[in-house]
């Protein structure tokens, strides 16, 4: 008991005085130091050696010495110090004011040019309501008011586009919907068409699509192009020149949710499901009164899709082109699609209004013209349904399965099919698709040149050389007419040289059939 009671009481003095030292440390701090003290080398330097930051509390607080000379714990700055704080604090502000003033300079400027661009808005590209491109007063620019009028129309908006791609574009920098103003409809050219097929429920899908050529008066079967997921008939557009030169019409159509064909609610207007994808090639077809057609496809999905639809309707079709799309068994699909099938990731990869065009310059060794990045931008800036579409499809494609179909199918099938092929793909490759002609039974063709994942851009004229001979034989011109006794009127007999069967095509209503038309 009497040793516990003295370890207590020692206890309790070292406390007392532990306490007395902390309360005479902080007096120092802050009482008036006696200037023998503040004088004395040897006691200043033992104070700094502690490590304490005692040693810089005259920098941070008001010193009590009057003399500004003094250094020490309680020293002050000095007037030259002082001076020169004064003149960094009046540069930085002065840099500051600059910067503001240039950054509104430019605004202004943007904001004057947007506003001459709205007074020559050319005539096609006026309208008002669904179907019309001008843009309402008070939605976007410097009179932006509403709910959102400040994601428009305010410094950070504007500012941060100028430091991106975008500065380059046709947009030429400025918030989102002076951008879109800008790019809305510049991707309708001459050759472009619209027609509608039926939707879910029965209710009309609008389908944009490119003609070049005359189909009706044709010596050669229509060619149809069908492009790839995040791509539309924009891709089409200069080897569709080369074919319909040598006088092959050529059809180029924009798949539901892409380019300016409609963009339907996932789910509600249109399913992005195999069966309904195919559907959408038979019923633009019996839209645009076309029986037959030579096909070309190219990219990842629909391609694919277009390809089964093929070779399950062969009598709708004379010959087969695949360029660059994945045909082979164990064909790896590019991480960028994959997140479209990634629970919480796909609802953010399908708001990126850049991602179409990065995904398909990614596939090339070539830079994408800025014009043809403003088409691809184009439709993910005007609405998050192309977004949406993607994530369906992709959602809903078994790649694996798609490509043992494929496979299979083409082994199988009688159709002509020639591989043309670009060699510096960097999503595909030409080893492997080599390596499927071989093991179908089909023809492979390098395309010269270094072409890339989207051959038809970057290297049309070889891409149309390596196809002509193939798309344009004999066998792609509408067969001659069997001899047929007792046929209704409107009906002729035709030999399929694809499959070795008759078929029937009646010349008044532009319908073909298998089955012999009775009287």
């Amino acid at each position: 008991m009497a040793w516990g009671a003295m370890a207590k009481e020692e206890a309790t003095k070292m406390l007392v005085i532990c306490y007395g030292m902390a309360m005479i440390g902080c007096s120092m701090a802050w009482a008036p130091a006696p200037s023998c003290f503040l004088a004395t080398r040897h006691t200043l330097g033992s104070m700094k050696s502690l490590g304490s930051p005692i040693r810089n509390v005259g920098r941070s607080c008001l010193a009590r010495s009057a003399k500004p000379s003094v250094v020490g714990l309680a020293m002050r700055w000095t007037e030259e110090e002082r001076m020169q704080r004064e003149a960094a604090r009046l540069e930085r502000e002065e840099k500051i004011r600059k910067e503001r003033e240039e950054r509104q300079r430019l605004l202004a400027e943007m904001d004057q040019e947007f506003s001459q661009q709205k007074a020559t808005t050319p005539s096609n590209l006026a309208g008002s309501g669904k179907e019309g491109f001008a843009i309402q007063d008070g939605n976007y620019g410097e009179n932006a008011k509403g709910l959102f009028g400040w994601a428009n129309n305010n410094p950070s908006s504007k500012n941060a586009i100028y430091d991106t791609e975008f500065i380059n574009s046709a947009a030429g920098g400025g918030n989102v919907g002076e951008m879109m103003i800008a790019l809305r409809g510049k991707g309708k050219t001459a050759e472009s068409r619209e027609t509608t097929i039926p939707g879910k429920n029965g209710n009309a899908l609008k389908i944009y699509y490119r003609q070049m050529g005359d189909v009706e008066n044709s010596r050669l079967s229509p060619v149809l192009m069908v492009h790839g997921i995040l791509d539309h008939s924009w891709s089409w557009r200069e080897l569709m020149n080369k074919v319909s030169s040598q006088g092959q019409p050529c059809l180029a159509l924009d798949m539901p949710g892409s380019g300016y064909s409609a963009w339907p609610q996932p789910g509600f207007d249109f399913e992005w499901s195999e069966k309904d994808i195919k559907q959408v090639f038979s019923s633009f077809l019996d839209a645009v009164n076309v029986p037959r057609v030579t096909l070309v496809v190219q990219g990842f999905v629909y391609s694919q899709y277009a390809l089964l639809w093929a070779f399950e309707n062969p009598d709708r079709i004379d010959k087969i082109v695949v360029l660059n799309t994945p045909i082979k068994t164990g064909t790896k699909l590019p991480f960028e699609l994959q997140q479209y099938k990634l629970p919480f990731v796909s609802s953010f990869v399908a708001q990126d209004a850049m991602r179409a065009e990065r995904f398909l310059e990614a596939g090339s060794a070539y830079a994408m013209d800025v014009a043809d990045a403003d088409r691809y931008r184009e439709p993910f800036l005007e609405s998050m349904m192309p977004g949406l579409a993607v994530v369906d499809a992709m959602k809903r494609y078994d790649h694996d399965a798609i490509l043992s179909r494929v496979t299979k199918m083409a082994s199988s099938s009688k159709l002509p099919v020639l591989v043309a092929w670009g060699t510096n793909d960097k999503y595909l490759s030409s080893e492997e698709a080599n390596s499927w002609a071989e093991e179908t039974g089909k023809t492979f063709k390098a395309v010269p040149g270094s072409a890339g994942f989207q051959v038809q851009m970057d290297y049309p004229e070889s891409v149309y050389d390596t196809i002509r001979g193939f798309i344009s034989s004999p066998s792609s011109a509408p067969p001659q007419a069997s001899a047929a006794a007792a046929l209704p009127a409107g009906w002729q007999m035709f030999k399929d040289e694809a499959t070795g069967r008759d078929y029937y095509y009646n010349a008044n209503t532009q319908a073909t059939q298998w089955d012999r038309p009775q009287n």
